[in-house]
């Protein structure tokens, strides 16, 4: 479609995507042996890590906050642009 109208293309890739977002809701875990002393410990989750069912949708939401505090704005005909 951009070819069509003579419009440029750009195009990203955001490295390790899901943790730059933060987590909206209360996850905890509890610390393995990769941990040392700190093993059995509990910790809480405050970046939306890669397996959350709630990282996409906490990246989508950071993202778009963030490219509105630049002046950007969504497409009528596809929000997600």
């Amino acid at each position: 479609m951009a070819a069509l109208h003579g419009l440029p293309i750009m195009a990203a890739d955001v490295m390790n995507a899901y943790v730059t977002a933060p987590n909206k809701e209360k996850i905890w875990t509890t610390l393995g042996p990769e941990f040392g002393s700190d093993c059995g410990k509990k910790a809480i989750i405050v970046r939306a890590l890669y397996g959350l069912k709630s990282a996409g949708a906490a990246f989508h939401s950071h993202l778009g906050e963030c490219m509105r505090n630049l002046g950007y704005k969504p497409c009528l005909a596809d929000p997600d642009l």
